[in-house]
């Protein structure tokens, strides 16, 4: 049943001062280019935890563990962080913008033939699968060009081929899809080079200067932090990942401001208010690094838990958090309907959100391994006007943080009426 005793202590002017110009100089700072896309080329993914655990020590919040703020733990991650050039004849593109290096990419350096592969050689002449020349070594790039054709399920079979081409030969990849990159956990012997199509001009020769640093065993941390409440055997927690894809060559960074230092911005102004609003029951803020490179943070976190896992109640996942203009969409709210229906009455009564959307169970978020692990979870991100993601324009000056407030009022509401519960 709704609990409007509870509502009515809850609201932006009870909660002093808007939070979002707070929040604002986090994203910027996250963002800049002392955390180089805070990803795993110069340490930009250490350098953020420690901006992090250095915040959250000022504002009051104690430490997570034991043994400190930090959770060491280590992945393989495949990076690039010497200089790349690819020029397509004599033209020389951009890179993050005209093309985008395969993060499963090897080493490649030199002047390449082109031989094209398109929709209308690939099925006659090479009947459907081009094999590579294993035991030629001829100085050719492959140059797959499907952008006329929209054969469906086949078109992934086409890419499979192109990469197990480039086991043995540099390869092109024209497309007229938006491009993201990814963060790559191994790496294939040449690289793959995926072009805007607006910037591919059928070359017959192509400049390729990529090399790889394949990382068996990078470490890295989580942050983890506390607020006492005052029933200290019943915890929430609140988590965002911090990391994002960091560097392609020295030249092209992935800010990652919607996605997400938008979320660890919200951590941040939470824990502010929670330290001057002492709750009812424990939080805990978890900012988890390697969730771009296959939620390998909150997998070790839950595989090593630094607090016991069965007095947590509820886990509250914020990824995307840059512009809710549109409203927030609540991945598990088809499975915690309850929960799902109190944060929706909640946002009607106090009329904060256009929208508060129910999603099903994803894996594609933080929030997964403590789900699978039995434990109540939301992930919640954003809809609205930004829609940068995985790219370079993920930057702050492009992220608005619209409805930032709102979204950390209805919070804030929910935990108060949740608290009931504890």
């Amino acid at each position: 049943m709704f609990r409007w005793f509870g509502i009515l202590f809850v609201g932006l002017s009870s909660f002093g001062l808007s939070q979002v110009e707070y929040a604002r100089e986090i994203m910027s700072e996250l963002c800049s280019d002392n955390y180089k896309g805070r990803g795993y080329v110069d340490s930009g993914d250490i350098k953020a935890s420690q901006f992090i655990a250095d915040e959250l020590e000022s504002i009051g919040v104690e430490a997570g563990s034991k043994t400190g703020y930090f959770q060491e733990y280590s992945f393989s991650v495949n990076t690039f962080p010497y200089a790349i050039e690819v020029k397509l004849d004599d033209s020389l593109l951009t890179p993050g913008e005209n093309y985008l290096i395969s993060p499963y990419s090897g080493t490649a350096q030199g002047k390449f033939d082109v031989v094209p592969i398109n929709s209308e050689n690939y099925f006659t002449t090479y009947g459907g699968n081009v094999v590579p020349q294993k035991g030629k070594k001829e100085q050719v790039v492959y140059a797959f060009n499907f952008t006329d054709y929209a054969p469906g399920e086949t078109l992934s079979d086409i890419q499979k081929n192109a990469y197990q081409i480039a086991q043995y030969y540099p390869v092109i990849w024209v497309t007229n899809q938006k491009q993201m990159y990814s963060v790559g956990r191994f790496h294939l012997n040449y690289p793959i080079i995926e072009i805007d199509s607006s910037a591919y001009n059928s070359p017959e020769e192509v400049y390729i200067k990529v090399n790889n640093k394949y990382i068996p065993k990078y470490t890295t941390r989580n942050v983890i932090g506390k607020i006492k409440g005052k029933k200290k055997r019943k915890y929430i927690v609140f988590s965002a990942h911090f990391d994002h894809l960091g560097m392609m060559g020295p030249d092209a960074m992935f800010p990652g401001a919607n996605d997400n230092a938008s979320g660890v911005a919200m951590l941040l102004s939470l824990a502010k208010h929670y330290v001057d609003n002492k709750p009812d029951y424990t939080i805990y803020f978890c900012f988890f690094s390697g969730e771009e490179a296959g939620l390998e943070g909150s997998k070790y976190f839950v595989s090593h838990p630094t607090f016991k896992l069965k007095r947590v109640n509820f886990v509250l996942n914020i990824d995307i958090m840059g512009g809710a203009e549109d409203g927030i969409t609540l991945v598990n709210g088809t499975k915690h309907t309850e929960a799902f229906e109190k944060i929706q009455e909640i946002n009607l009564a106090m009329n904060l959100l256009n929208r508060v959307k129910k999603r099903g169970p994803t894996a594609n978020s933080d929030h997964y391994y403590f789900s699978e692990s039995g434990i109540p979870s939301f992930f919640i991100y954003s809809m609205g006007n930004v829609s940068n993601y995985h790219d370079i324009f993920d930057t702050a000056e492009n992220t608005t943080l619209g409805k930032f407030d709102e979204v950390e009022t209805l919070l804030k509401s929910f935990l108060l009426e949740y608290g009931f519960q504890l």
